[in-house]
């Protein structure tokens, strides 16, 4: 996600603005625990002379956050987005809008009144029957959580960014869309042969086995794990009749729907109903066990040891807590938990018999490879057995039906950037060889047919190619302070 966002950065967090607006039902959200220099009038920055303000900072990351959740589904968490460090990439596309408003200011370009009006206008979230409409403008702007006067110098700044990009917004030369067009769509006639390697041409004894092991020990290493006294409240121990059944789902009805969001009658929710009210009840339980064993008025019912990994209990309470903390609950796939923390048992080197089934399992492989380098270079030496594939591009991973599509790709993608005109690549258990025995750099009919989208992309690549190297510029020309910490 990180990189399908910064290759679509440009200039995102001004113009999100509009897209935004969309989004009235969602909320405001939060952007995360910045602390700021109260000193600095509220600003969370300062880029020459344009200040960027705790809300606008706000705005961009509340906007920003319900743009990427909706095109996720509705599936960004606030603990995702602090992990992808959502609150520093809208800091920095401020930082980034505020040096190019000092570099419009410096050379006259604005945003006029009317442009202004004009934009908001032409808004149709703000329209009323395809016009404008001035109370549902204010409605809306309160629905988002921001003012008149932020919005409007937001709708200001997008402005002038967007007169900026049209100055630097050069049309692609003929030259540059033959050239764009020859890279991608060069064509190479393929003659091609997989090999392969079976499981029984390899062979291991211990004393290899154990040399290997030795030479490699410091790889092999426990998993750190946690000892727990543990008390479980499973939801087979819990008993809820019909009567407690349907009025929970009377309650909460809209839970228990089917694969078309219908909400199902009770006798066909009722199993679901029913995994909800004992699972509930199990964490009430696991509470109260848990003030008894704290209180040492009850004991565990006996040591566990957790592993790193493990799928049935989450970890996240465990690691966060210190060697005699209790933890109040933890959620099971049939229940609750509560714990007291023993130890914390950290990762030590496995023995030869305890690592020796990893340690084979990676000969096996280091042995594979090194022998099925061998078979493709022979093949290539031999050149019998070979396939005409006929003329791919890099685009012609269909063309390639004895590999997976992804294997397709990558196996494409080193055959265009190989010097040679034969060679093998490793994919995995297998190697494909192969050879070029013609190749076509142009196709005037392919080229005519793509044309006018060549010359966008050319257009496109010259444009942010320009912008980056104005960004790095613009750091060096104007001072950037920032008055926040993370």
């Amino acid at each position: 996600m990180i990189s399908w966002m910064q290759r679509h950065r440009k200039y995102l967090v001004v113009t999100i603005w509009i897209s935004t607006i969309a989004f009235v039902g969602a909320g405001f959200v939060g952007w995360g625990a910045y602390s700021y220099n109260q000193d600095k009038a509220n600003a969370v920055a300062k880029v020459g002379d344009v200040k960027i303000s705790v809300k606008e900072l706000q705005n961009a990351y509340s906007n920003l956050y319900g743009y990427y959740n909706q095109m996720l589904g509705g599936q960004l968490t606030k603990e995702k987005a602090e992990a992808l460090h959502l609150q520093d990439i809208c800091l920095n596309q401020l930082i980034q809008e505020a040096l190019l408003l000092n570099y419009a200011k410096e050379h006259g370009i604005t945003a006029l009144p009317q442009e202004v009006i004009a934009k908001i206008q032409s808004i149709s979230a703000f329209q009323n029957n395809g016009r404008f409409d001035k109370k549902r403008y204010f409605q809306v702007l309160k629905s988002i959580g921001t003012d008149v006067k932020t919005f409007e110098k937001g709708i200001r700044r997008e402005i002038i960014i967007d007169k900026l990009n049209r100055l630097l917004a050069l049309p692609g030369t003929p030259l540059e869309a033959k050239m764009l067009f020859a890279a991608t769509q060069m064509e190479d006639q393929l003659k091609v042969k997989t090999v392969t390697v079976d499981p029984s041409e390899i062979k291991i004894d211990d004393k290899e086995l154990q040399a290997y092991w030795e030479k490699n020990k410091s790889k092999y290493l426990s998993k750190k794990s946690y000892t727990l006294e543990a008390i479980k409240v499973t939801i087979d121990t819990i008993e809820a009749d019909d009567a407690a059944l349907k009025a929970f789902y009377d309650e909460h009805k809209t839970r228990f729907k089917d694969k078309d969001e219908k909400i199902l009658p009770f006798e066909k929710a009722k199993e679901m109903v029913r995994r909800e009210v004992q699972m509930k009840k199990a964490k009430t339980e696991a509470l109260k066990r848990y003030l008894a064993f704290k209180s040492g008025k009850t004991s565990a019912e006996g040591n566990i040891t957790v592993e790193e990994g493990n799928s049935e209990i989450p970890l996240d309470k465990i690691r966060t807590a210190n060697v005699g903390t209790f933890i109040k609950t933890i959620k099971l796939p049939n229940g609750y938990m509560t714990a007291r923390v023993v130890a914390v048992n950290l990762p030590h080197p496995l023995s030869y018999e305890e690592a020796k089934a990893l340690a084979r399992n990676d000969l096996m492989k280091e042995k594979a490879q090194t022998l099925l380098t061998e078979k493709a270079k022979e093949a290539l030496k031999k050149a019998e057995g070979f396939k005409d594939i006929g003329y791919v591009s890099r685009e012609d991973t269909d063309k390639l039906d004895f590999l997976a599509p992804q294997e397709a790709a990558q196996f494409l993608s080193h055959l265009f950037s190989a010097k040679k005109r034969e060679g093998y690549m490793l994919l995995g258990n297998k190697a494909v060889v192969y050879e070029i025995s013609d190749q076509k750099l142009f196709d005037e009919k392919k080229f005519a047919a793509r044309r006018e989208k060549l010359l966008e992309s050319a257009k496109a690549l010259k444009q942010n190619t320009l912008q980056d190297s104005l960004i790095r510029d613009l750091q060096k020309k104007y001072t950037i302070e920032k008055f926040i910490k993370g």
